[in-house]
C-alpha cells in the first residue's frame, strides 16, 4: 500500500511538472508551430502521467477501468487535436504575412516577365 502511494505521488508529480513545463514553452517561445509542440507534448503526456497514477491509486477496481477508457480518449484526442490546429494554420494564407510574402513574389515575377518581353 505504501509502494502504491509513493508511486501515485511521483507520478502525479512528474505530470503536473510536464504540464507547468509545457506552459512556460507556450509563454516562452517565438514561433506558433513551436508552441503548439509544447503544448501537444507537454500537455498530453502530463494528462497520461496523471491518469496513471489515478489508476494506481484507485486499484484494481471498476473505477480504474473507466479512468483506463478516459486515458485512451485522451491518447487519441489530444495529439489529433494538436494536428488539426497545426494543418489549420498552414492553410491559413494570412499566416505571419504568408501573403504579403506571396504578392512581393508574384510582383517581382511579374516584373521580370515584363521585362523579358519588352527585351524580345
Amino acid at each position: 500500500m505504501i509502494v502504491a502511494n509513493i508511486l501515485t505521488i511521483l507520478l502525479a508529480s512528474a505530470g503536473l511538472i510536464f504540464m507547468a513545463v509545457s506552459f512556460f514553452g507556450i509563454v516562452k517561445f517565438p514561433d506558433f508551430f513551436t508552441r503548439l509542440h509544447a503544448q501537444g507534448v507537454g500537455d498530453t503526456l502530463g494528462a497520461l502521467l496523471i491518469i496513471l497514477a489515478m489508476m494506481i491509486a484507485a486499484g484494481l477496481h471498476l473505477i480504474s477501468i473507466k479512468v483506463f477508457l478516459l486515458f485512451l480518449f485522451i491518447m487519441l484526442t489530444n495529439p489529433l487535436g494538436t494536428n488539426m490546429i497545426m494543418i489549420a494554420a498552414i492553410h491559413n494564407r494570412d499566416y505571419q504575412g504568408y501573403n504579403e510574402e506571396e504578392e512581393s513574389v508574384k510582383t517581382n515575377k511579374s516584373e521580370s516577365n515584363k521585362k523579358e518581353s519588352a527585351k524580345k
